[in-house]
């Protein structure tokens, strides 16, 4: 057997074919390379049909042996010999192309460069660091006699040296190179931009590279900088702010050259855009400024009369725009007790200040500028925020700081009639939505509550309403939602007179609200709808579980067909949303609807046990939109339902001891009593700390493990005729865990970034006044003898030197404040 070629010279990626013969007849063989069939990577492949395909660099030793076995009889065989030299090398651009006469860095891109391969410069080698086999740097120098076109090359080493093809470069005569930054120095506000420009001389290269503190486009901590010299200062100081700031720019020309500018950076100015309450009284009070570009160290501007400015601090210290408050005096003064009492109904529960402010500008004043105030928000959560640990603690945060507290408190009432759990619901996006339509809603239209919550797909996933396809002939639509939709979120089960009391047959029986055919005509209705379609992506019937937004509807999905709901027609051929308006309307217009959602909100604000005339009274508000002054006049107007809920002579009732009914009042839930307690004593607080301990007391907010919330509104207290519904997670247990709460307040902290300030006790001067303090913010001016005196006692016992130390006053204070506080219901 006779293999052709009997010997080769190849250079890197070279491909040779090869023929075997055998008595001059070509037979079939099993190629190999080196004893491999096939051959490999390091020695080069061959295919069946005998096309050698050398690697881009040879092995060492440099020679290889091409075998041919023939098929058909193992004996018969041949070789032949190859040697496999360096590829040849290609330069396809060079950096820079324009070198000056001097010191010089160059980098060669290309293909096919070999280990110990060298850039010419001309004739002369330079010093070559191998990148890798697609890049070469090196350095060199030029002279002057070189000046003009020379040719830049590549050599790769033996086995088989070789030359690239020379690519020009320009050798120029040497002009010191220098680059000029403008402006030279600035000083700008955190947050600012400042343009700077860069000139380089000696050079026809004019480009640069930006750089803030040596780190090129710079940093979050120092600024960022664009490469066309944008520079954006950061929105926050360095602190401490003794960080100098440079600004550079280095020519691409030669790195060793760059220009700076030094940069001062100083506090922003702050913008103002409100103040609450924007009206208030003489004497002690609290203002909550909004705006923007505050700093740690800003001051609120309060001259004693009406302009309102913040000042942020040095460096650079600044003062926002004015905004102008009332004072008021009006003259009568609304006892404190009274205060108390209608921020305990209307907040998560007052201040010191602010009962002294609601004490001077009066109830209507307060209202006003609470059904004004804009909504706290839930920021946006991250795509890798999981579950709803930040979503609860953002609740609290707002529950604590918010200065809309009227909607706080409504939407946290919303969130229990409405109720979402997290044991079917942990997506943050989903919850926020959720959470954020209940705020936005609470003041405004219950119409505008029934249609945004049903559309949340937190809801949509909680009650089955998403992807409820259409049904075929013999089955039913899912019927989850409809059925809670009508029993728990409107109208309840059985039908109702206008002061909530149950209407009655012949028989002394209640009359049901609707009949199954109702819930299944309105599971029908509310067919079609599925996920938000995700950006990117095509509407599906049933799209993938996604929360960003509002459900949609799949139109082919949805029982378009006639239907009855609560006595009326509900017209065939209507869209999804059509159909949806159509059955909220009807719901919506019921007569159940003003006296079942008017109870329930003064269960949650005021009393456990309203009045059938209470309700009627709040029922004709929510049916005409309008309560004295307030509300717009259209149904469901939430300001106007929440005035009369909160103005009522029955609300009132027990602002004065005099017109105190024991039947009155509520007990405080666990959220809201742990966050009086925060709101009482000046928390500063991120929401942290809470959650855990309410589900110590069986309130894990947003985490109920029913759609029936962790009570339900009709509870009767053990042993009395009282309807209680917070007491049916009261049991010895979660009142330990009350206690517990109150202790760790007091003597230890909620978290580590939720502290309490008892200054004002501390500061209040004897155990007497103390007390006295405590039982007007606490227990609105309730607190009697017997207890007054017992809590004296536990005071007295507590060793102070004369006069009582720093010391011995916190002691004494916090003793009193565990005690009053304890009592808290």
């Amino acid at each position: 057997m006779l293999v052709t070629p009997a010997n080769a010279t190849l250079r890197g990626a070279d491909t040779q074919p090869f023929t075997a013969k055998l008595n001059g007849t070509a037979v079939a063989v099993t190629w190999s390379v080196n004893g491999v069939a096939g051959g490999n990577a390091s020695a080069g492949t061959i295919s069946a049909a005998g096309l050698y395909t050398a690697p881009e660099f040879p092995p060492s030793p440099n020679t290889i042996t091409i075998g041919a076995l023939e098929t058909s009889d193992s004996t018969k065989k041949a070789n032949s010999s190859i040697t496999l030299d360096n590829p040849i090398p290609q330069i396809t651009t060079a950096t820079p192309t324009t070198i000056q006469v001097g010191s010089f860095n160059l980098a060669v891109n290309g293909a096919h460069f070999a280990n110990g391969a060298a850039i010419y410069f001309g004739t002369a080698a330079l010093v070559t660091s191998r990148v890798s086999s697609t890049q070469l740097t090196a350095t060199g120098t030029a002279t002057a006699g070189q000046v003009g076109t020379i040719s830049i090359t590549v050599k790769n080493p033996d086995p088989g040296t070789i030359s690239s093809a020379g690519l020009n470069a320009q050798v120029v005569n040497s002009t010191a190179i220098s680059v000029q930054v403008s402006p030279t120095t600035a000083t700008i506000r955190a947050g600012n931009q400042q343009s700077f420009s860069a000139t380089v001389t000696g050079s026809t290269n004019q480009g640069v590279t930006w750089s803030v503190n040596g780190v090129a486009g710079g940093s979050a901590a120092t600024g960022m900088i664009t490469p066309q010299g944008l520079y954006t200062a950061p929105a926050t100081l360095p602190n401490p702010n003794t960080i100098t700031i440079t600004i550079a720019a280095t020519s691409a020309a030669d790195a060793t050259k760059q220009g700076t500018s030094a940069v001062t950076l100083q506090n922003p100015i702050p913008v103002l855009t409100g103040i609450n309450p924007n009206s208030m009284g003489v004497g002690g009070f609290l203002l909550t400024v909004t705006g923007s570009k505050f700093v740690n160290g800003a001051t609120v501007n309060f001259v004693g009369s009406v302009p309102v400015t913040v000042t942020n601090p040095n460096p650079g210290g600044a003062t926002s725009g004015l905004l102008m408050a009332q004072i008021v005096n009006n003259g009568t003064v609304i006892p404190a007790a009274a205060a108390v009492r209608f921020l305990e109904q209307s907040s998560f529960g007052p201040s010191a200040e602010q009962v002294n402010q609601l004490q001077q500008t009066g109830i209507d004043t307060l209202l006003q500028s609470q059904f004004a105030t804009s909504a706290s928000t839930y920021p946006v959560p991250a795509a890798t925020d999981m579950g709803l640990s930040k979503v609860q603690q953002q609740f609290f945060s707002n529950a604590v700081n918010g200065p809309d507290q009227l909607r706080q408190r409504l939407a946290f009432s919303l969130n229990e009639i409405w109720v979402v759990g997290e044991n079917k619901v942990s997506d943050p996006t989903g919850y926020t939505n959720y959470m954020q339509a209940l705020t936005n809603d609470g003041l405004g239209n219950y119409y505008s509550v029934m249609k945004d919550v049903t559309l949340t797909p937190a809801m949509g996933h909680w009650l089955d309403m998403v992807n409820n396809d259409k049904p075929g002939t013999g089955q039913h639509a899912n019927e989850n939602y409809a059925r809670e939709l009508m029993q728990l979120f409107t109208l309840g089960l059985n039908q109702l007179n206008p002061d909530g009391t149950a209407v009655l047959d012949t028989s002394g029986n209640p009359l049901p609200t609707y009949t199954q055919d109702d819930v299944m005509a309105l599971g029908r209705a509310l067919t079609g709808w599925t996920y938000p379609t995700q950006p990117g992506q095509t509407l599906q019937k049933h799209n993938p579980e996604y929360y960003g937004g509002a459900m949609v509807p799949f139109e082919s999905n949805h029982d378009a067909g006639a239907k009855t709901l609560l006595g009326q027609s509900v017209a065939a051929g209507q869209s999804a949303e059509q159909e949806l308006d159509s059955v909220l309307t009807i719901i919506f217009n019921h007569p159940n609807l003003p006296p079942f959602i008017g109870k329930q909100l003064i269960e949650k604000l005021v009393t456990s046990n309203p009045s059938p005339a209470y309700v009627q009274r709040v029922a004709q508000a929510f049916a005409s939109g309008k309560f004295n002054s307030y509300g717009s006049g259209k149904r469901g107007d939430m300001q106007a339902t929440v005035a009369a809920i909160l103005l009522d002579a029955e609300a009132r009732r027990g602002d004065s001891p005099t017109t105190t009914d024991p039947n009155d009042g509520k007990l405080r839930e666990p959220v809201i009593m742990m966050v009086s307690i925060a709101r009482a004593f000046h928390a500063t607080s991120d929401g942290s700390g809470f959650e855990s301990r309410g589900a110590n007391m069986s309130e894990d907010i947003f985490n109920s493990g029913s759609v029936f919330n962790f009570f339900p509104p009709d509870n009767l207290i053990p042993q009395t005729t009282l309807n209680g519904p917070e007491f049916a997670i009261f049991n010895t247990n979660t009142s330990l865990a009350r206690v517990n709460f109150i202790n760790t307040s007091v003597y230890g902290q909620i978290s580590g970034n939720t502290m309490l300030d008892f200054s004002a006790v501390i500061n209040a001067g004897t155990p007497d006044q103390m007390v006295a303090w405590l039982n007007n913010l606490l227990l609105h001016g309730t607190m009697s003898d017997p207890m007054k005196q017992g809590i004296l006692t536990a005071i007295g016992a507590i060793t102070t030197a004369t006069p009582p130390s720093t010391s011995d006053l916190t002691n004494q204070a916090k003793a009193a404040i565990y005690l009053v506080a304890s009592e808290t219901t």
